[in-house]
C-alpha cells in the first residue's frame, strides 16, 4: 500500500516503447488499459518524475488525470508548522490523560457530604488528574473508613476515565430509652396550675408555689415490700413570670436585608484551577458551581467553576421618635414569638421609656407553661 499513487494518461507516440522502458527501468505500473488512442495507467507518485525522460524517448505525452492517497492530503499544510505541531501535541495529551481519572463520582451517600469524601480521598490519590494505578485501594479502604465513621464500607472503581467511588452509610440505631431512676424538677419559679404524673410520685399539688429546683415528681415511689426507684415522668404547669426588655436607639448601623452576590469564576482543568479574576484569594465559605463540558453523553473534566458568595451591606439607619418607638415594639414581639407555642401569655403588660438615645420598651408576661425537669437521682451508699 503506497501513501500516494497517480493516474496518468499517455497520448500519441509508441505506447508500447513507453511500457518497454519503464520495464527496463524497473518503474511498477500497474491497471493498464487502452481507451481508443490513450493509454491509462497507474504509478507512485514518486515515480511519475522518472517517467518523463521515459515518455520522452517515446514520443508520449502524459498527463495527470486522478490522484490519490494520504499525501495528498497532508501536502497543503506541509508548511503550517503549528498544525503539525497541534496534532503532535494532541496525540501526546491524548496519551497521558487516557491513563488519568478525568472525573470523580461518589454514589451511596446521603447523610455524609461529597465534598469531605473528596476531601479525604485527594490525599490518598483519588482526584481529577491523578493516576489511578497508584491508588493502593486496600491502604485507601482503610484510611477513609478511619477518618469517616459515618461509613462501615467503601471502595473505588475505575472505568475508563471516571473513578466511581461506592460508599454504605452506617445505619443509626434506635435511641434507647432511658430507665435510670430520675426525679423532676422545677426549671424555674411559678405556682403549680396542673399535674399529669404519669410514673412517679407526685410531690406537689395544684395551687402550690414552687422555685427553681423544687422537686416535683419524685422517683422514689413508696411500697409495701419498701421505696422502689422509678424514672419519673409526668407534665407539670405552672403560672411564671416572664420579662422582656428591648432599647432601639435613633439611630444605628444595621445589616441590609437583602445581601449582594459576589462570583468569582475559575477555569477548571484536571482538578487544576486557574482564575479569571484579578484579585483576590479564592473564597472557602462560598458556594461552588461547576459547569463542565459533555461529549457524547460524558462528563468532560473541563469546565468553568463558579465560586458565589453573598455579602451583607451595612447602612445607618436614622429615625425619628414614632418610628423609634414602633421598631421597639415590633423587636419585642418577634421576642416574644421566639418563646414557642408551649409558652401561653396570660396577660402582658408593656411599658415605654424614652431616653436621649432612644426608646426602652419592657414586656411583663404572666405564663403558664411545663417546669419540669429531669434530674439523675443521686444514689449514696449506706456508711455503716
Amino acid at each position: 500500500m503506497y501513501w500516494a499513487t497517480v493516474q496518468i494518461e499517455c497520448e500519441g507516440g509508441f505506447p508500447e516503447r513507453f511500457l518497454n522502458e519503464a520495464r527496463k527501468r524497473e518503474i511498477a505500473l500497474w491497471d493498464i488499459t487502452r481507451r481508443d488512442i490513450s493509454l491509462f495507467c497507474r504509478c507512485r507518485a514518486d515515480d511519475y518524475r522518472f517517467l518523463r525522460p521515459v515518455a520522452k524517448a517515446a514520443s508520449v505525452r502524459m498527463r495527470v488525470r486522478k490522484r490519490q492517497g494520504m499525501w495528498f492530503h497532508i501536502r497543503p499544510f506541509r508548511y503550517r508548522f503549528g498544525w503539525v505541531c497541534g496534532m503532535v501535541l494532541f496525540a501526546v495529551v491524548l496519551q497521558l490523560l487516557s491513563a488519568r481519572i478525568w472525573t470523580v463520582r461518589v454514589n451511596g451517600n446521603e447523610q455524609v457530604p461529597e465534598s469531605a469524601i473528596r476531601e479525604v480521598l485527594r490525599p490518598l490519590g483519588v482526584y481529577e488528574g491523578a493516576v489511578f494505578d497508584k491508588v493502593d485501594l486496600p491502604q485507601l479502604q482503610l484510611t477513609a473508613l478511619e477518618q469517616l465513621p459515618q461509613l462501615v464500607w467503601l471502595t473505588v472503581n475505575q472505568t475508563g476515565s471516571v473513578a466511581y467511588v461506592e460508599v454504605r452509610e452506617r445505619t443509626p440505631s434506635e435511641p434507647i430509652t432511658s430507665n435510670e431512676p430520675a426525679n423532676i424538677v422545677a426549671s424555674r419559679d411559678g405556682v403549680i396550675v396542673s399535674i399529669d404524673c404519669e410514673n412517679g410520685q407526685a410531690a406537689v399539688k395544684v395551687g402550690d408555689a414552687v422555685t427553681e429546683g423544687s422537686l416535683l415528681i419524685g422517683g422514689v415511689v413508696d411500697s409495701k415490700v419498701g421505696p422502689l426507684l422509678k424514672h419519673a415522668q409526668g407534665t407539670v404547669l405552672a403560672r411564671t413570670e416572664r420579662e422582656l426588655a428591648i432599647s432601639v436607639p435613633f439611630e444605628e448601623t444595621v445589616t441590609a436585608e437583602k445581601p449582594f452576590p459576589k462570583v468569582r469564576p475559575s477555569l477548571y482543568v484536571l482538578g487544576v484551577r486557574f482564575p479569571l479574576y484579578t484579585s483576590g484569594e479564592p473564597w472557602r465559605n462560598a458556594t461552588t458551581t461547576m459547569h463542565l463540558l459533555r461529549a457524547y453523553g460524558k462528563t468532560l473534566p473541563i469546565g468553568i467553576e463558579v465560586q458565589k458568595r453573598e455579602e451583607q451591606e451595612t447602612v445607618t439607619v436614622v429615625r425619628n421618635e414614632q418610628e423609634t418607638y414602633e421598631e421597639a415594639v415590633a423587636r419585642l414581639a418577634l421576642a416574644r414569638s421566639e418563646w414557642g407555642d408551649t409558652i401561653q401569655v396570660q396577660e402582658e403588660r408593656i411599658t415605654a421609656t424614652q431616653t436621649a438615645d432612644g426608646w426602652t420598651v419592657c414586656g411583663q408576661y404572666t405564663c403558664v407553661e411545663p417546669i419540669g425537669l429531669w434530674q439523675s437521682l443521686q444514689m449514696h451508699e449506706k456508711k455503716e
